[in-house]
C-alpha cells in the first residue's frame, strides 16, 4: 500500500535524496581511487660525525696518591699534576663509499677572561699554540677513524699564564682549551655535503686545583634528503561509511519512488473554481438567479475555453449564478437569443485533470 504525502514535499524530498546520493556517491569514488598524497622526506644519503676525548691525570710523585695517575672526572690538586694523556678520536660512517674530503688539526688555546654580568664571559686575551698541525684525509670507504694521542703538560701554560698576567698588570682568570677541528666535504653523487666537528678538553689555568670540563663526546648525524609525494593507503573505515550512506539514500529514493504518491488537495472542485475565476474572472457577469431556458435550447460546451470562444464570437458575456458558497457555483452561461451554452464544472473528472 503507497503512502500519500504533499506533492511538493515529496517532490523536495526525492531532490534532496538525489543530491545528496550523487555527493556521497563522489565521495566514495574518490576515497577509494584517489586517497591523496601526503610529503615525506626520504634520505638519499646518511651518515655520521662522532668525536670524543678521553684522558688520564698522571701524578708527580706524591705522599697523598699511591696510583700513579687519576680517571676522569675527579678533582685535581695543581701542585701533583705531571701530565694529562688525552686521546682525540673522530670516525666517520656513511652509507655508501664516498669520495669525500676532510682535514683536522689540534690547538691549544689559551684564554684570559672575566666573568661579567649574568655570568657571561668576557674574553680578555687570547693565544693559540698548534699540537697537530692541519693534516688532509679522504674518505673513500663507509668508514673512517681518526685517533691522536696527545700530552698535554699542565705546568707548561702555567707558566705562560703567569708570565702574561705579570707582564700586563692584568689579573685575570684562564682556561686552557684543548681543540680538535674537523671538516669534511664533498660531493655524494646525490647532493653536497660540508660538515665540522670540534671536540673540545677545558682546563683551568693558574689555580691551586682544578676540575676538566668541554665538549668532550660529540654525536653529529646528517643526510642528504628528497621529499617526494607518497600515496596515502585507502581509508577502509571512510569507504565502509560513504557506502553505507550511499545505499541508505538509494534506498530512501527507492521508497519514495514505488511506495509513496503525491497527495491532491482536498477539494479538487475548489481549486479549478479559482483557476477559471484567476484567468476569466473579468469576463464574468454575476446573476442573481439562474437563467431560465427551455432545455432543447441549452447547449452544453466541453470546457472554459471553449466557453469563452463562444463568447468571443457571439460577443456576449459569460454569466454565472452568484452564491456565497462557492460549492453552488458550478455553471456558467452564454446567452443567445434562445440559445443558451452551457459549461458546468459538473461533469469534470477532477483526478485527470489536476494529475
Amino acid at each position: 500500500m503507497r503512502i500519500s504525502i504533499n506533492k511538493k514535499i515529496r517532490i523536495v524530498l526525492i531532490v534532496v535524496l538525489i543530491i545528496a546520493f550523487c555527493g556521497a556517491s563522489f565521495l566514495l569514488y574518490r576515497e577509494a581511487n584517489y586517497p591523496g598524497f601526503r610529503e615525506e622526506k626520504v634520505a638519499l644519503y646518511s651518515y655520521n660525525n662522532a668525536a670524543n676525548v678521553d684522558y688520564r691525570v698522571y701524578l708527580k710523585e706524591n705522599e697523598l696518591y699511591n696510583s700513579i695517575y687519576l680517571d676522569e672526572g675527579k678533582i685535581y690538586i695543581t701542585e701533583f699534576v705531571d701530565y694529562i694523556d688525552t686521546i682525540f678520536k673522530y670516525e666517520f660512517k656513511g652509507d655508501k663509499a664516498k669520495d669525500l674530503r676532510g682535514s683536522y688539526n689540534i690547538i691549544a688555546r689559551v684564554q684570559g677572561y672575566n666573568t661579567g654580568k649574568n655570568d657571561n664571559i668576557v674574553i680578555i686575551w687570547e693565544r693559540d699554540f698548534t699540537l697537530v698541525p692541519t693534516t688532509a684525509f679522504t674518505i673513500n670507504s663507509e668508514r673512517k677513524a681518526i685517533e691522536e694521542n696527545l700530552k698535554i703538560t699542565l705546568g707548561n701554560y702555567n707558566n705562560f699564564v703567569s708570565r702574561i698576567i705579570q707582564a700586563s698588570k692584568v689579573n685575570c682568570s684562564a682556561s686552557l682549551n684543548v681543540i680538535m677541528n674537523i671538516s669534511i666535504e664533498g660531493d655524494t653523487g646525490v647532493g653536497y655535503i660540508e660538515e665540522t666537528i670540534a671536540p673540545t678538553l677545558t682546563i683551568p689555568l693558574n689555580t691551586s686545583m682544578f676540575e676538566i670540563s668541554g665538549n668532550t663526546d660529540i654525536e653529529q648525524p646528517g643526510a642528504i634528503e628528497e621529499t617526494r609525494q607518497v600515496q596515502l593507503p585507502v581509508n577502509r573505515k571512510k569507504i565502509n561509511i560513504y557506502a553505507i550512506i550511499v545505499s541508505v539514500l538509494l534506498l530512501a529514493l527507492g521508497y519514495l519512488k514505488f511506495f509513496t504518491v503525491s497527495k491532491l488537495d482536498k477539494d479538487l472542485y475548489k481549486k479549478q473554481l479559482k483557476s477559471i475565476f484567476r484567468k476569466y474572472g473579468d469576463r464574468f457577469v454575476a446573476l442573481k438567479r439562474e437563467i431560465e431556458a427551455a432545455t432543447g435550447n441549452i447547449i452544453q460546451v466541453n470546457s472554459m475555453d471553449d466557453l469563452v470562444r463562444v463568447s468571443d464570437e457571439l460577443s456576449k458575456p459569460i454569466m454565472y449564478k452568484y452564491s456565497s458558497d462557492y460549492k453552488d457555483i458550478n455553471s456558467f452561461y452564454v446567452v443567445d437569443e434562445d440559445e443558451v451554452y452551457v459549461f458546468s464544472l459538473k461533469d469534470i473528472e477532477f483526478k485527470k485533470i489536476l494529475s
